[in-house]
């Protein structure tokens, strides 16, 4: 990549960051469907742009993730935990010579924490596998689940393998509605 290339990847990722960066992850965070993150943007952007970043990020902070190597984890029934310590972030208050002030964010292990809720817990997810090998089959489900949960499971860059998803408000709610018509995440073929 030569000088001006970079520059230009630079100055274009800069831009969409101001733009819309925190815009989507906020969103994102909140489990919205790509399509609606979309929608509340002003920036001009294409909803498979916003896909690529929204699948992106939730790789990035771990709300999908690969079962691989480089990550420690166990297993519990079809669920995998984890293994790794509680971190919280806590920003320390810091005073330059001059008296200027300023903020420094760390991190700190916690491991004193038992609470269930700092557990990470992850459900395999096949729908890649289910909407690239049986599209009828990946409709069925689809059709089983309420309006965002569904916009929510298509609008996400499901590749041909299986993926891990957190168990979070979104996740609980599709589980529930697919056992409730003896459908799962998985699929074996």
């Amino acid at each position: 990549m030569n000088n001006s290339d970079y520059f230009n990847k630079a100055l274009h990722d800069m831009v969409f960051e101001n733009a819309c960066g925190a815009a989507i992850r906020r969103l994102a965070d909140m489990s919205f469907p790509v399509t609606y993150i979309h929608k509340q943007l002003d920036y001009p952007i294409s909803c498979s742009q916003v896909q690529k970043y929204v699948w992106k990020y939730y790789i990035e902070k771990k709300v999908l993730l690969y079962k691989d190597n480089s990550i420690s984890y166990h297993q519990e029934n079809e669920y995998i935990i984890l293994d790794e310590p509680h971190k919280e972030k806590t920003y320390i208050k810091e005073q330059g010579a001059y008296g200027k002030i300023t903020y420094r964010q760390v991190t700190v292990n916690n491991d004193n924490i038992s609470d269930s809720d700092s557990i990470k817990k992850y459900v395999p997810c096949d729908f890649g596998i289910i909407k690239h090998n049986n599209h009828e089959y990946y409709n069925k489900l689809l059709n089983k689940l309420y309006e965002q949960d569904r916009a929510y499971i298509d609008d996400l860059q499901w590749k041909n393998e299986r993926v891990y998803h957190i168990m979070n408000e979104r996740m609980t709610s599709i589980i529930v509605q697919l056992n409730k018509h003896g459908l799962t995440t998985t699929f074996e073929m």
